[in-house]
């Protein structure tokens, strides 16, 4: 969707000499592992972030079976794939479709509203408008403050999805956690990586890890709240 590539046809290709990918190279995680990291035709190396994105997607969606009320299933299934969508781009490109941002948040009014999410659809909307102009806020005291920009507009539409998922609450949370993680990443890759100050960290993925913990924690969350 970032590239402007249709995801259906042509057939997977090597990344780098761009040679159909035969089937049995394409289990996943099993082929990355059986092929060592490399495509079979030219042996350059393809990309670590295939096994672990798969890895991620089988786990999520066991935990989702496993521990989600089921009559939220479809809602959750819908918002972690997009979610896992984002993480990928964002990664690799700096950039978030709107296809699986901004575009969705009818989505999570729609499903809210027939009961299919655990918020109401009032919620959906506030958490959506929380998740965008919190951001936005931010972003634009960065900006007065430093004369630069640290916040691309993928974020934005990226926590205004997630807060029609999982509304206000959740957006407070996935903010929390996600600067929490992304400060301490920055902040390794300085001392351990070596990376300059000035290197471009891209926040998306940690907003939604901190999306996908939440719905899994959000009954602590709201009893901790409560409490």
């Amino acid at each position: 969707m970032v590239r402007g590539q249709n995801p259906v046809t042509p057939r997977s290709a090597c990344p780098h000499c761009h040679e159909n990918i035969a089937w049995h190279d394409n289990i996943p995680v099993l082929s990355w592992i059986l092929l060592c990291g490399k495509c079979r035709s030219c042996s350059k190396p393809i990309s670590v972030l295939y096994p672990i994105v798969e890895l991620l997607t089988a786990l999520v969606f066991t935990l989702l079976w496993l521990y989600i009320p089921h009559v939220y299933f479809f809602s959750y299934a819908f918002f972690f794939s997009a979610l896992i969508v984002s993480i990928r781009s964002d990664i690799e490109t700096m950039l978030i479709s709107r296809f699986v941002t901004l575009f969705l948040v009818p989505v999570g009014f729609f499903l809210s509203a027939l009961g299919f999410l655990p918020i109401t659809m009032i919620q959906s909307i506030l958490g959506a408008l929380a998740g965008y102009f919190s951001l936005y806020l931010f972003a634009k005291l960065f900006e007065w403050f430093t004369g630069k920009k640290g916040m691309g507009q993928g974020d934005l539409d990226l926590l205004a999805f997630i807060g029609s998922f999982i509304g206000p609450l959740g957006c407070w949370f996935v903010i929390t956690i996600g600067s929490i993680i992304g400060s301490i990443w920055g902040i390794s890759s300085i001392l351990f990586l070596k990376k300059s100050k000035s290197t471009k960290i891209p926040f998306g993925p940690f907003l939604a890890l901190g999306a996908i913990s939440y719905v899994f924690l959000q009954d602590t969350v709201l009893q901790w709240l409560l409490s």
